[in-house]
């Protein structure tokens, strides 16, 4: 009987777009039966957004004919997923928002490690991806004030498969206070295979997903978390969920939620220079901002001092 060996494919391609220079690697491992496959994308951004908007939406009368008054606002900003997205339209009625979003994105020239270890006399490969230094850092602050018709807001944040959203439907009344922290440290992956089979397979990233959001409304409220397991479900091909919940609100209510979701996984010390890898991660609430390389300091701005100094989890509580 002929058996199909184990099949590794790596893609690892560069690219330059809008000035930015963009980056993302992939692989994918296939045996007899399963598949596992792995798709990274990042770049060297620095982005910042303010914005203010009050007034009242109303109707317009061009050549005759009154249209109808109509707002609507989108906002998407992410990298190596990390995103933020926001959508809201509204009917007539008085408006006031503001928006305050900053993103720094740094790729370290470190080339992702891949290795694959098949002892002699065993079936088994074990395939370990390292060396990710690809951190993310996004932080956002939002208010809404509507009064009218009606509105729709529907809001998400993510990081690396964690995510936290909320939609506030059908309102006539809304007002909402909403911040974020959201950072990437690092990441890695390990598979453990056979031919026949995939028996194990964990994607680890350290990361850091801080939400607040203070409302009132007087319409539906629908919010959702998910925090995604590190192991992959090899018969569905995919991460269940570790925690997950949804919630509906019906009416007039004020509501306060605050979700903090963390993963952290230690890096590896089994390398050649260890002094260097030590210095090329992001020391978070380790040795602090003041011990990090000039490089990482420079790479995120001044602005980020609160996420990788002693004091980030305290801080973020603060959001």
């Amino acid at each position: 009987m002929n058996q199909t060996p184990l099949a590794i494919i790596i893609l690892v391609a560069f690219a330059l777009t809008l000035d930015v220079n963009a980056v993302y690697w992939s692989s994918s491992v296939d045996t007899n039966s399963s598949h596992w496959s792995i798709y990274r994308e990042s770049g060297n951004i620095s982005f910042g957004l303010s914005s203010s908007v009050e007034g009242r939406i109303s109707f317009v009368e061009s050549h005759g004919r009154i249209l109808s008054p109509y707002q609507s606002y989108y906002e998407e900003v992410g990298t190596n997923d990390v995103r933020l997205r926001e959508r809201r339209s509204a009917l007539e009625g008085s408006y006031k928002s503001t928006d305050e979003i900053n993103m720094q994105s740094v790729v370290y020239p470190n080339e992702i490690e891949i290795i694959v270890d098949k002892p002699a006399g065993t079936g088994m490969y074990t395939i370990e991806y390292k060396n990710e230094i690809w951190p993310v850092f996004l932080k956002a602050s939002r208010t809404l004030a509507y009064s009218g018709q009606q509105i729709n807001d529907r809001n998400f944040e993510g990081n690396n498969g964690d995510f936290v959203g909320a939609n506030f439907l059908y309102n006539n009344e809304l007002s909402k206070e909403q911040r974020s922290v959201i950072w990437l440290q690092r990441m890695n992956a390990t598979v453990l295979a056979t031919d026949d089979a995939i028996l194990l397979a964990e994607f680890k990233p350290t990361k850091y997903l801080g939400y607040l959001i203070r409302a009132k409304a007087t319409g539906i409220a629908d919010l959702s978390y998910r925090l995604r397991d590190s192991q992959y479900d090899v018969k569905h091909q995919n991460y269940p969920a570790l925690s997950e919940g949804e919630e509906r609100y019906y009416g007039t209510y004020d509501l306060a939620r605050k979700i903090e979701i963390r993963s952290v996984f230690e890096k590896s010390n089994d390398t050649d220079d260890a002094d260097y890898v030590a210095d090329s991660w992001l020391p978070c609430c380790y040795e602090g901002w003041n011990d990090m390389m000039y490089f990482d300091k420079t790479g995120f701005g001044t602005g980020a001092k609160g996420v990788f100094d002693c004091t980030c989890y305290k801080g973020t509580t603060k959001i």
